[in-house]
């Protein structure tokens, strides 16, 4: 039988934002790039995320009076230290997710990665005056070693796993560490296909499916539903409506739906979890 998470005050249903704020230097999410070369245009469109979309992601959540978890690379903090100064001041948890999106995880030695974190951990801790304790590597590609890093490095959770919808404690090389799954289906890159989508199919997806969850809740499986929208993208007019529709159809739940951080959710699971399996990366 699977396990049953129960979330606090007697909530049925765990409702995360994750946001992701990124920044590249040879090409991001619109318009792929070939080895070596570097796409300006895609580099612009990147860029809109900063400028732009993370502001209005930012005032969608104060104007709905939700917080989230926002995962963000150390070249953007170092480019819109404004903005991430601002998501941290709001109540919003600031996870590592890689010096910049062209570097991936998988491409490195154990010492690379090392470094990694340790660059992620300096450049925000910089900005914000905290080490991030959470953390999501670019594109989630991460190697067997990965999640004792970060263990070894004072964190708490990772999000690169997506074998579970609810999270789970683990032991990592004698420490316990979160794993808060990957959900995947509601990613607005996913939904924007170029911009050739439109948000509300987005959100009747993301309606539909928090619809499941809730009947399964009701009828005694506890249960979580998360929205990721990346700033260059969700943070646009033509996807950003969609994003606080999905907020506010969540919100008419307030009696049992808990809205947490994913730090909030680490701690929750940390202690409430007396026992951890022995973490193993193929499962």
């Amino acid at each position: 039988m699977r396990p049953v998470v129960e979330w606090p005050h007697g909530k049925k249903i765990c409702a995360t934002l994750t946001v992701a704020f990124e920044a590249f230097t040879r090409g991001g999410h619109f318009k792929k790039t070939k080895p070596g070369e570097v796409n300006l245009v895609s580099i612009s469109h990147a860029n809109y995320g900063g400028n732009a979309g993370i502001w209005r992601i930012l005032e969608i959540m104060k104007r709905n009076g939700v917080r989230a978890t926002i995962d963000v690379n150390g070249l953007a903090v170092e480019k819109w230290p404004e903005a991430v100064r601002a998501l941290a001041e709001a109540g919003n948890e600031i996870a590592g997710h890689g010096t910049m999106n062209d570097i991936k995880m998988t491409d490195l030695d154990e010492d690379g990665q090392r470094r990694e974190i340790r660059e992620v951990n300096r450049t925000i801790k910089a900005i914000t005056g905290k080490q991030p304790v959470g953390w999501v590597s670019p594109g989630g590609h991460h190697t067997a070693e990965t999640l004792r890093l970060l263990a070894e490095e004072g964190y708490t959770w990772s999000g690169d796993q997506c074998d579970d919808d609810l999270p789970y404690v683990v032991d990592v090389g004698g420490k316990r560490m979160t794993i808060i799954p990957k959900h995947w289906y509601f990613n607005d890159w996913r939904a924007w296909n170029g911009g050739a989508s439109d948000g509300e199919t987005a959100f009747r997806g993301f309606r539909d499916s928090f619809d499941f969850v809730l009947e399964e809740a009701l009828r005694g499986k506890p249960g979580r539903i998360d929205a990721l929208v990346h700033a260059e993208l969700g943070g646009r007019p033509y996807m950003a409506h969609a994003f606080e529709k999905m907020i506010r159809y969540v919100r008419q739940h307030d009696d049992i739906v808990w809205f947490p951080t994913r730090d909030e959710i680490a701690g929750h699971m940390l202690k409430n979890s007396p026992s951890a399996e022995v973490y193993k990366p193929m499962g």
